[in-house]
């Protein structure tokens, strides 16, 4: 599982806006979506969503135990 970005991009006024949110993975990501993206297209009909993946790891990072000594 890696983070992911979801990215809304629209025009105002002939100037390209990004608005990016950073989810903990690309299932929470799509899930948020179809509302997120519903309310930008409503006012701007030409707007873009998406969710992209990022390449780093959102799973805490374990580390292997240290035997004990015999």
């Amino acid at each position: 599982m890696f983070y992911t970005f979801l990215v809304l991009t629209y025009v105002i006024s002939g100037v390209e806006i990004q608005d990016k949110t950073l989810y903990k993975n690309a299932y929470l990501c799509g899930d948020a979506l179809p509302d997120a993206y519903y309310k930008i297209y409503e006012k701007y009909p030409d707007s873009m969503g998406q969710c992209i993946e990022t390449d780093f790891s959102s799973l805490p990072k374990i580390k292997p135990k240290i035997r004990p000594k015999k």
